[in-house]
């Protein structure tokens, strides 16, 4: 059929050669020629039906190039199919058409995506804080969506600290995130200005106390991290002090913190005194809970002095039987 409409639409009867293309079952041969005879609309109904995409999408730039933009949206937007490969293919090559048709469709929030994942990539300032400005924009209107809006709002005003921070300190901060940019404030000696970030964005104190624990950790701030245990309290409790700090092998500074957690029992603590090689607090606490047992098994891995002093304590609960 497809010779056949050819000679049709050759012979100037372009109503007879497309009713004759009904009848061709090859999508290959009867799509290139409905969009040979302006049958744009009807040939991308067909491209579509052989599930074809390439054909589809051969379509669809014709369409393009044949039809106003408004026209083309309008095209595409009855028919998901080619909706979705025109998204595809901007996603990847034509930002500014996927732009035009997040707009056509009033899809704000896609539209507001497009514009953050923009501002991520720009390598200045300067674009990437007008792109958050205009991706917030977007959704400012719509209550459904001001959770986005405020995230996009603070998203600017950190990238303001951060090009401050830039100058003040010679040193790189756009592009962190804001428990990172207080990391690496308290890491560089700017313990104020992350506090500063903190209060900004309301940081909870436990994600800032965590954030300060293993910055001054990476750091090895020991002296930073002694004064801490002295403090009173800990938001986060004391634990993750021990935990971090022997993490990072100083068990002078880690053993600090085992008598301020008063949480643990008695047992756990006996086996942080043995994390930190301390055979002879770890007996203290032993014989501070009477625990018999407990104090036999420290005997075995004592030596020395260590030795002495476990024996003295065994003896000495003994007595108080």
């Amino acid at each position: 059929f497809e010779e056949v409409a050819r000679a049709a639409y050759d012979e100037g009867r372009g109503g007879l050669a497309a009713e004759l293309l009904e009848h061709e079952p090859r999508a290959g041969k009867q799509v290139p020629l409905l969009l040979n005879i302006g049958e744009e609309t009807i040939a991308l109904d067909k491209a579509i039906e052989s599930g074809d995409t390439d054909l589809v999408f051969y379509v669809l730039l014709n369409l393009k190039k044949k039809t106003q933009l408004s026209s083309f949206f309008r095209t595409i937007n009855s028919r998901p199919v080619a909706t979705a490969i025109v998204e595809s293919s901007a996603m990847d090559q034509d930002k500014e058409l996927l732009k035009d048709l997040y707009y056509q469709d009033d899809r704000r929030l896609d539209g507001s995506n497009l514009l953050l994942s923009e501002a991520l990539d720009a390598s200045d300032l300067g674009p990437s804080t007008d792109k958050l400005k205009m991706a917030a924009k977007l959704l400012r209107d719509s209550k459904e969506y001001a959770p986005q809006v405020t995230a996009l709002e603070e998203a600017q005003k950190l990238l303001r600290f951060q090009e401050a921070y830039e100058k003040d300190l010679d040193d790189r901060f756009v592009g962190l995130s804001v428990n990172q940019t207080m990391s690496k404030l308290i890491r560089a000696g700017h313990a104020k200005r992350a506090q500063k970030v903190q209060s900004e964005f309301k940081v909870s104190e436990k994600t800032y106390w965590w954030t300060r624990l293993r910055a001054l950790v990476s750091k090895r701030d020991w002296r930073e991290l002694e004064d801490l245990s002295k403090v009173r309290k800990s938001p986060i409790g004391w634990e993750p002090f021990f935990n971090e700090i022997i993490g990072a092998g100083n068990t002078k500074v880690a053993a600090l913190f085992i008598p301020k957690c008063t949480a643990l029992t008695s047992a756990e603590r006996i086996e942080m005194w043995v994390k930190c090689g301390m055979i002879a607090k770890a007996g203290e606490e032993a014989l501070k809970a009477k625990n018999r047992d407990a104090l036999e098994e420290l005997r075995a891995q004592a030596s020395g002095q260590a030795r002495l002093e476990i024996d003295r304590m065994i003896s000495q609960l003994q007595k108080g039987r």
